[in-house]
């Protein structure tokens, strides 16, 4: 092999590691605040734990995707992140029994399991999307110090 073809394979190595380590880094992919707060267009608080990450919101700018995450919220921090939404209906329990009280679509790709989704949802909200075309957003109780925040975002 010669020099400058290695060179040229190693340069390439380099590229898509790097790559990788950004894209990671930005919260393109995997489970973490950063990605949530990216698709969805909202600030987390401090107490936010437990991150769940599904769905195909990268492709929002070719084909219709959406974006479905959790994670758990002290019961003190959910007035100061309801507060940044965009309500335009709120709902007691589910809005959409058809989808076994929780608000992600039926495909796969956008299903998350938690065992606090099991219960009867607090409240869900119907909100403009600051990143996509809506926003719902579902908590759910866990205990007297902690409720579950699901948040699922489309773009069509």
């Amino acid at each position: 092999m010669s020099n400058s073809k290695l060179v040229a394979g190693v340069s390439a190595v380099i590229a898509i590691a790097g790559s990788a380590l950004i894209a990671g880094a930005s919260g393109c992919w995997g489970n973490s605040a950063r990605r949530i707060e990216r698709e969805h267009g909202l600030i987390l608080p401090a107490s936010a734990t437990q991150f769940v990450c599904r769905g195909d919101a990268w492709k929002h700018v070719f084909i219709d995707s959406g974006a479905a995450s959790a994670f758990e919220i002290t019961s003190n921090d959910l007035p100061t992140f309801l507060a940044q939404l965009k309500i335009k209906k709120p709902h007691t329990g589910t809005f959409r029994p058809d989808y076994s009280d929780n608000i992600y679509p039926a495909n796969p790709q956008y299903q998350i399991h938690q065992p606090w989704m099991q219960g009867i949802p607090l409240e869900t909200y119907q909100c403009a999307s600051p990143t996509g075309d809506f926003l719902d957003v579902q908590i759910l109780p866990i205990d007297g110090s902690r409720v579950g925040v699901c948040l699922y975002t489309d773009w069509n």
